[in-house]
This record gives structure tokens, sequence and C-alpha cells, in this order.
């Protein structure tokens, strides 16, 4: 279902062969000394290519509960996600949690002192790591209610500050939805917004001058659609743009090609797209493959610091219409109370699986 509607409704958060492109001016991953005191790995490093995705943290950062998003911190010793509470009249709730690294394994989750009463989307961090961004319902200073706004917070020697709403020309009351905030190094600020009109999301970007930002520029047809595209992530050099999109079940009918669905009644989900920037402008977006998109929904897609994993959230399950072999009483209580339940997941795989580097 189309984010806009999943507001009214649920308030629900979304293989490219031969590709050859340089990772350049990614922040740099932390490398955490053995015993010796010799440099070892980042957090996140597995042994071996990661062909197709895999879960992250099970039973620790993806739960039986609903995750979604996920971040790191520059130096790759946190990661920042969002847990969604689905026993909530609308809007539903989204905490930002947060799990540290520690002798070799991910802590329990702890909730961000500045989150647990609203609806909180997952955060990206500023290039130099002092602020987060994230998309949240809470009022503005003025009390005013409604809609997603974006907002930063800013962390001090002695821990997170008190969020403030991004200023106009990004936050504007008239609109709706203002989410999914990420930034290249040039302080570059790459959003979704409903600002072109009611009903469909598009990718905006805004241009930090003199310590302001720019009038929002709606991203071309290479990237946007005529459906919903939102939930863009910039790599840190501003070469590389991963976002979801989702067609539509209302007017305008349809959907991107490559967009995957069930086999029962359409129900659009989002799907994970890529685009390059290239000769002073964007790739045409395309859809990504090995087993990244599925008929779940796909959405929040990051790098990790050294830009050599793609991460996402995915609520993919064996619960798809038609199910792959009719399931009997027993194995449909093991499934729902599986983490492949349906609920939201974290998922990693490899870029070089894709054929970037």
């Amino acid at each position: 279902m189309p984010p806009a509607q999943n507001w009214i409704s649920s308030f629900r958060l979304a293989g490219i062969p031969g590709l050859v492109i340089l990772f350049t001016c990614l922040a740099q991953a932390t490398w955490h000394p053995d015993s010796a005191g010799t440099a070892t790995h980042p957090s996140y490093y597995v042994e071996g290519k990661v062909a197709e995705p895999r879960i992250f943290a099970e039973g620790i950062i993806s739960t039986t509960n609903d995750e979604a998003g996920g971040t790191f911190s520059p130096d790759g010793t946190e990661f920042y996600f969002t847990r969604l509470v689905p026993y909530t009249t609308l809007p539903r709730l989204g905490i930002l949690c947060v799990s540290y690294y520690r002798d070799a394994q991910w802590s329990a989750p702890a909730v961000l002192p500045f989150s647990g009463e609203y609806t909180d989307y997952p955060p990206k961090f500023s290039p130099d790591g002092k602020r987060i961004f994230f998309a949240s319902s809470r009022p503005l200073p003025n009390g005013a209610r409604g809609g997603l706004r974006i907002w930063e917070v800013e962390r001090t020697s002695s821990g997170w500050g008190v969020p403030s709403p991004l200023p106009p020309p990004i936050n504007v009351s008239g609109s709706f939805w203002n989410a999914d905030p990420s930034v290249s190094n040039d302080g570059t600020l790459y959003f979704s917004s409903d600002r072109g009109g009611p009903g469909s999301l598009h990718i905006y970007r805004s241009r930090l001058l003199d310590g302001k930002y720019t009038e929002p520029e709606k991203l071309g047809p290479e990237v946007n659609s005529e459906f919903n595209d939102y939930q863009p992530y910039i790599s840190s050099d501003g070469k590389i743009l991963i976002f979801s999109s989702v067609g539509s079940e209302v007017p305008p009918f349809g959907h991107r090609p490559g967009e995957l669905r069930t086999g029962g009644k359409p129900y659009p989900r989002g799907d994970l797209y890529i685009s390059f920037y290239r000769n002073e402008k964007w790739t045409p977006a395309q859809h990504l493959g090995h087993g990244i998109n599925t008929s779940a929904e796909e959405q929040f897609p990051v790098l990790t610091p050294d830009g050599k994993y793609l991460f996402f959230s995915s609520e993919r399950s064996p619960f798809t219409v038609p199910t792959a072999h009719r399931l009997h009483h027993r194995e449909l209580e093991s499934q729902l109370h599986s983490i492949y339940n349906g609920h939201g997941n974290i998922f990693f795989i490899s870029v070089e699986a894709l054929g970037v580097r």
C-alpha cells in the first residue's frame, strides 16, 4: 500500500551485472583491535561474500517483533533502528533504538532518550557523526501537530540533546509528509515529500549553502516515477542513490517495471531501486535483484560506512498468496511465532554480490 495511504490506514513505514562504480569519499569504518593490538574487521564484517540477503543480529536486533530501517554510526560500533509497536491505535508507535557492539557482540537494544512517545522513523547520521536526522510525528515547538516532519538532534560529550525540527523550506506547513532524511558529505539533504500534491511521495534534495537549506528540487524522471518514491539513501560522495518505490492500487494504477507482486489481489509493497550520479545527471533507476526484492515490503536501504554491505529491512515471510505449499495448523503456528512471521527484520548483502564496486 502506498505510504501516503499507509499513514491514513496503518501509518506503516519501504542485480546489476557488469556495473562498475568507484565508491569514493565514504566514511571510514572502525577496525577493532585484537589482543595484540592489530586491526581486524568492522563490527558487521562477514567472512566471504554474502551473495544473498542474510538476517542481521538474529534474536538481538532482528526479532519476532517489528524492526525497520537501521544505520551504523560512522565508526561502526553503534546500530540505530526503529522498533514498531503494532498494538496501538493510529498513528502507530515507533521507537528509536540503539545497539552497541561490545566484546564482539551486539548489546540488547536501548531506547534513545528522546524517543518513546511518538512515531519516530529510522535515523541517518550527519557525515561528521555529530548529529542524526529522523522523521517524527511529534508536535512542533509551537504545538502544531499532524503529519511527519524531519528533525535533527546533536550529540554532545554528555549525550544526545533535544531534537529540533528543520526549518523551512524543508518542513513546510502545506505538506503532510516530509520524511526519510539522508545527507551527503557536502551537507545536501535528500528526503521524501508529498509537497508536489497529496497522494504521491517523491524524492527531493536541498543543498546546504552558508548554513541554510536551499529550496528543495524534485529529482527527475530517472528517479521519480508517477507512483510513490521514498526512503532515499544517498552515499557520502553523493554519487549513489538507493530508494524504495511502490506502485498503486488506486488511480493512477500501475507499478514500476520489475516490481514484484503476490499471486493474489494486487497489494503493492515497496521494492528497492538504485541510481547513479554521472555526468551531472542521474541514471535511470534499476530494480535490485539477487533476492533483495520480494513480494513483501523492502525498505530503508543504507550502505555500511565502508560501502561494502547494503543493509535494508524486509517483511518477507512464507505467507504469500498462494503459499508455496498448503499450510497445516502446526506449521502455521510455528511460522507465526518465528522470526519470519511477516514482521520487519534487518537484512544485509555484500555490495560485491550486486556487481557493484
